[in-house]
């Protein structure tokens, strides 16, 4: 994990907004950096997009009691599996 790593995922966090309107009212939020960093925190090179989904459903749940869209978590799930896995 690098602050380059946890600037897409927030990134892509951000752009998702898993908490919709929800997040307008969390002052803290700061576009999702402590969730970013907590995702990061726990996935490793060789988790499978399903594990990295997972561990994003439970970092999300665990921060604001939230269950995602399982589509939409696994999509984010890919993109963080493909820039874990570059070269």
């Amino acid at each position: 994990m690098n602050k380059e790593h946890i600037a897409k995922v927030k990134v892509l966090l951000t752009q998702w907004n898993p908490l919709g309107n929800r997040s307008i009212q969390i002052s803290d939020l700061n576009n999702y950096e402590i969730e970013a960093t907590d995702i990061l925190w726990h996935i490793k090179k060789k988790n499978t997009v399903d594990q990295i989904s997972k561990m994003i459903d439970s970092v999300l749940n665990q921060a604001f009691g939230i269950h995602v869209d399982p589509v939409k978590c696994k999509i984010i799930a890919e993109q963080i599996h493909i820039m874990l896995n570059k070269k």
